[in-house]
């Protein structure tokens, strides 16, 4: 049986509780994810678009050997992905751009940390529309805490595909931290990078255990949807493309206000305060329900503030975009605004 077919023969639809014993899968996922990153970077990124054909005609050992195949099997096609690839990454005069140079490496590294980026949040936001749009919370807050059935909070079965969306999330942060130490390009904001990378991990593992899975997977289908413009911003950026920068900038800010600053607070946290409050049972949960509320909604609040704050660094680059012409500021993108470059780190 292959892995297609394996993936089909599994009920992603049969419920359960969430258990501590479900993180059993969470080395397979961290090992997923830099497996694939490893194959876009070394095969898809470089061989098909960066490196020269020449430089792979030797090789002494099983990567060597394997881009030496491909590109021999594809060598039709190579040369027009690297003319697409070098275009696209150094702009106008591609053809004179020496790609041996340190800031064109540097380049090409940012790009293709990107890239990667781009691609996981893309998958992690089509991966939670799959798990949460057909169901009756995603649209109707009060079914975060009841239902099906007579099912209460935190009495909740959840479905084998919500579990599998929250090891997806939990493997690749578990990674991040991993990369951020020994894969990518160590930047001024390293510390606050770390720190958010461990937040995320903590909050994802305890909303998973808390049995906030239903929430949970909105707060990452929110937070995802707006990282995908943010990569997109940063491979413009990158390759000079100014307008698109712009375009992908705003788009990133407008759907930061209206998923982060107005859905996120006046629906999912007045959800979380409010409308659990009215479903949970007090006699049966005494000690359990409430702590559970505090701390998630503590954790909740917290990320809301980071939200506004956020916002208030991302109001101020937008306004010297606008002083500046629709160009991306260089001062705003600086080190000084550490905390902000966490999420949107321009250079």
């Amino acid at each position: 049986m292959g892995l297609i077919q394996l993936i089909k023969s599994i009920n992603w639809e049969e419920e359960d509780y969430p258990a501590q014993e479900d993180f059993i899968v969470l080395p397979f996922f961290f090992m997923f994810f830099p497996s694939v990153r490893f194959f876009l970077d070394r095969v898809l990124f470089e061989v098909l678009v960066f490196i020269p054909l020449r430089h792979f005609f030797f090789y002494d050992n099983l990567i060597g050997f394997l881009h030496y195949f491909l590109i021999y099997s594809f060598r039709k096609y190579l040369t027009w992905f690297q003319r697409v690839g070098r275009r696209l990454i150094f702009g106008k005069g591609y053809q004179m751009q020496d790609t041996n140079t340190t800031d064109n490496k540097n380049k090409v590294i940012k790009f293709k940390e990107s890239a990667w980026k781009c691609i996981y949040f893309l998958s992690a936001e089509f991966l939670a529309l799959y798990v949460t749009s057909k169901e009756p919370w995603f649209n109707n807050t009060r079914h975060f805490w009841v239902g099906p059935g007579d099912q209460v909070w935190p009495d909740q079965k959840i479905k084998l595909k919500l579990k599998g969306l929250y090891m997806y999330a939990a493997g690749f942060y578990t990674y991040s931290i991993f990369a951020l130490i020994f894969w990518e390009t160590r930047r001024s904001d390293f510390g606050v990078l770390m720190g958010h990378h461990f937040a995320t991990v903590t909050l994802v593992v305890l909303s998973y255990i808390f049995r906030f899975g239903r929430v949970g997977s909105v707060v990452l289908a929110i937070h995802d949807a707006s990282d995908v413009f943010l990569e997109i911003g940063k491979m413009s950026k990158y390759c000079g493309a100014e307008k698109l920068a712009s375009i992908a900038f705003i788009i990133f800010v407008l759907s930061w206000i209206l998923l982060r600053l107005i859905y996120f607070p006046f629906w999912v946290l007045w959800s979380t305060s409010y409308e659990v409050v009215q479903t949970l049972d007090k006699e049966k949960h005494p000690v359990v329900g409430p702590i559970c509320y505090y701390l998630f909604n503590t954790l909740l609040f917290c990320l809301l503030v980071l939200h506004i704050y956020w916002w208030v660094l991302m109001y101020r680059m937008l306004v010297n975009q606008i002083q500046a012409g629709g160009k991306i500021s260089e001062d705003v993108r600086s080190g000084k605004y550490s905390i902000y470059i966490c999420i949107c780190s321009w250079k």
